[in-house]
């Protein structure tokens, strides 16, 4: 099994996945962020995301394989500053043709592990998107030495001291401190 034909255009990147076919296709393209509408915020306009990815078959489903690579921009949960990390996403998924069996149940659970294609058709772009959504951290950091913002006065201690380091602010709970629990 070589490669079979490689895909290297943006326009119309669907892939139709045939049950009589093992030949593997190879995918190697750089998606402009603009046609990822649901990451457009979220990723470095002027850097493309790298897709490298080889979709073959195995028995009676479609494994598809490779990474991604991107720049993202994002605020950090701490400090709030704007910052731009360099990520790299493997992508490792598997698809079935066909309506998924599950769907016309009631109450079945669902099968995170397989995705069911209606009509046989791969989306490349929607995968693409999909994997990075997936793999974006839920609570960016910009480095692990940040210090984030002061509680009390709101200062970026990344940038400058705070004065109120000492001072213990009285919250809802903070009557519990008294409470002797023995």
């Amino acid at each position: 099994m070589g490669i079979a034909s490689g895909v290297t255009e943006l326009d119309g990147l669907v892939i139709q996945l045939d049950v009589k076919s093992y030949r593997e296709r190879y995918v190697a393209i750089q998606v402009p962020t603009d046609a990822l509408p649901v990451l457009r915020e979220s990723l470095v306009p002027t850097m493309p995301v790298a897709v490298e990815m080889t979709i073959s078959r195995a028995r009676d489903k479609w494994r598809a394989q490779g990474t991604l690579c991107y720049r993202t921009q994002q605020a950090c949960v701490r400090c709030l500053e704007s910052f731009q990390s360099d990520r790299v996403s493997r992508v490792d998924r598997l698809f079935r043709i066909g309506i998924d069996p599950l769907s016309q149940k009631k109450n079945a659970a669902m099968d995170d592990e397989l995705t069911w294609l209606g009509n046989g058709e791969l989306a490349v772009l929607d995968l693409v998107q999909e994997e990075i959504l997936l793999d974006m951290p839920m609570t960016p950091i910009c480095s692990d030495e940040c210090l984030g913002l002061c509680p009390s006065c709101g200062c970026n201690r990344n940038q400058s001291g705070c004065h109120c380091e000492g001072k213990i602010r009285e919250g809802p709970f903070s009557r519990l401190k008294e409470l002797k629990l023995s």
